[in-house]
């Protein structure tokens, strides 16, 4: 019975971190095309500020990369995002029977504002 409990909460550490670094990703997508449109710098660092700020609040996720967060050329297009972070099981309560991480990755999509100029 122990080791059911155990399980079923190491499943639900990793849904939550999955959930997290979802989340992580659609608003670095979300902050990719709040940029000006052709500005693939400002738009990729937008993108790493906004992903590693949120994850930053989590002890137990450690960000890896963010990729194809290079911005976009015209109004309208859309920016796809993938993340991938590392979930450190020994930085939660499942540390004691889990003694393994574990990679997980993420992807999001945003689309501009037709509407947006340079």
């Amino acid at each position: 019975m122990i080791a059911l409990m155990l399980g079923f909460l190491a499943v639900l550490v990793r849904v939550e971190a999955q959930i997290e670094l979802e989340s992580a990703t659609s608003l670095a997508a979300a902050a990719a095309v709040s940029a000006p449109a052709g500005d693939y710098a400002l738009s990729s660092r937008y993108a790493l500020d906004t992903w590693q700020g949120t994850l930053h609040y989590y002890g137990y996720l450690r960000p890896g990369a963010l990729q194809g967060c290079a911005g976009y050329g015209d109004a309208g297009e859309q920016v796809t995002c993938s993340g991938t972070a590392t979930l450190l099981f020994r930085e939660t309560p499942m540390g004691l029977v889990i003694p393994f991480d574990l990679d997980i990755s993420a992807s999001a999509t945003a689309r501009s504002s037709g509407y947006r100029s340079r």
